[in-house]
């Protein structure tokens, strides 16, 4: 009996284990047939075969593909690429390059200087300040008995030839009763004396620390420099550098432009500019960018000014470099912080100055036309709160020395 179920069950199990080797290799035999049907072959009603792994690889890496890097923007000055010295020559002629720049940047100022030594010329020395580009001094004139302002630069600095040599044609190619008026310029050693005439008033900044402008008066400064901007423009000429600390003032209330180190020379060959320079609160967005840019920069820098003048800082003045350039890229246009407390040809003038698109900021020319231009107070009434402005800082000194 035993032996019987024995053999039942082994017949089953063989019977069943012979079904699923069947159906196996049947599976088997079926997969071999599909994969070994050329690609694009039909059969029957049967699904479209997936995409390969390579397929799908391919598709990965056209969707992962990122467009060239940007070229970033290239100084003006730039100098093309060093290429290797061919064999049997020197890396001297490479090595010079600096020294012939150098040398033709002294060769351009001894054309322009005089000869001579300042220091028999002028006496009386004092101090008036330090800037970026070298020490200003007040000195006697001793052939005419008058006062002259002289910046004594230092040429050991890279482009610092080229930079005082851009300083003194622009100030002596263009002269404007709104314009510092040049008046000679000398080489003692590696120093460049430019000698000009003195603005008894300071700078308008000196004045915005002393005294608060009204709108007529900030009319009135903004009129003259931008009679200074327009002779310049008509002549191709950028400032490139206009804020407060570069107009100086006299106490009849003259008020003229100054510091021309950073001006740029226009021609029909070369009708635009991109180097980033200026200083960066006073930046025109354009400038910030390293984009092409003509004279409108300076009536950016000229707003900007108008709203030094009316809150006694420019925007930004007290951040970072950095800092500046990405509040100034993100927050476009600056604003006055109270609007309804300032008139509205005051908010028109500014708004006219400060056009993020530069081909809808005004020139120098139309706003000379502008209502808070024509309506601003005479210049010779900013006499009075110039020597206001000098008193206070004469208080402070006193006040200081006690």
């Amino acid at each position: 009996m035993i032996g019987q179920v024995c053999a039942v069950v082994c017949t089953v199990f063989s019977v069943v284990y012979s079904g699923y080797y069947l159906t196996q290799l049947t599976r088997h035999l079926t997969r071999g047939w599909r994969q070994a049907r050329p690609l694009g072959s039909t059969a029957g009603s049967a699904a479209p075969l997936a995409a390969s792994v390579m397929e799908e690889e391919a598709e990965e890496e056209q969707r992962n593909i990122k467009p060239p890097a940007a070229v970033p923007p290239q100084p003006e000055h730039a100098e093309p690429p060093a290429r290797p010295p061919a064999a049997g020559t020197s890396c001297s002629s490479a090595a010079q390059q600096p020294k012939m720049r150098e040398e033709q940047g002294l060769k351009t100022l001894r054309s322009i200087a005089s000869l001579g030594q300042p220091m028999s010329k002028y006496t009386a020395f004092e101090e008036l300040g330090r800037g970026g580009f070298g020490a200003v001094y007040k000195a006697l004139d001793t052939s005419s008995g008058q006062q002259v302002a002289i910046k004594i630069m230092s040429l050991e600095e890279d482009m610092s030839e080229e930079l005082a040599a851009n300083e003194i044609l622009a100030m002596r190619d263009n002269r404007n009763p709104n314009i510092v008026t040049y008046l000679d310029s000398y080489l003692v050693d590696a120093e460049l004396w430019l000698a000009m005439e003195f603005m008894d008033g300071g700078t308008l900044f000196d004045v915005l620390r002393a005294v608060y402008l009204e709108e007529g008066q900030i009319g009135a400064v903004c009129r003259e420099c931008l009679q200074g901007l327009h002779f310049l423009h008509s002549h191709q000429v950028i400032h490139r550098d206009i804020k407060s600390n570069n107009v100086l003032v006299g106490m009849d209330g003259s008020v003229k432009l100054g510091d021309f180190g950073l001006c740029a020379q226009l021609s029909p060959e070369r009708s635009k500019r991109s180097s980033s320079v200026g200083t960066p609160s006073w930046m025109a967005r354009e400038v910030v960018r390293g984009e092409a840019y003509g004279p409108k920069v300076d009536i950016w820098s000229l707003g900007i000014m108008g709203l030094e003048m009316v809150e006694g800082e420019a925007p930004y003045q007290r951040e970072a470099r950095l800092r500046v350039f990405e509040l100034i890229e993100r927050n476009g246009p600056p604003k006055l912080q109270h609007p309804r407390h300032h008139s509205a040809l005051l908010r028109d003038f500014l708004r006219c100055c400060l056009q993020a698109d530069e081909d809808r900021r005004w020139s120098a020319q139309e706003l000379l036309q502008h209502p808070f231009v024509t309506s601003g107070n005479p210049a010779s009434s900013l006499a009075a709160l110039i020597i206001s402005a000098k008193q206070v800082q004469e208080d402070w000194r006193g006040d200081t020395c006690a």
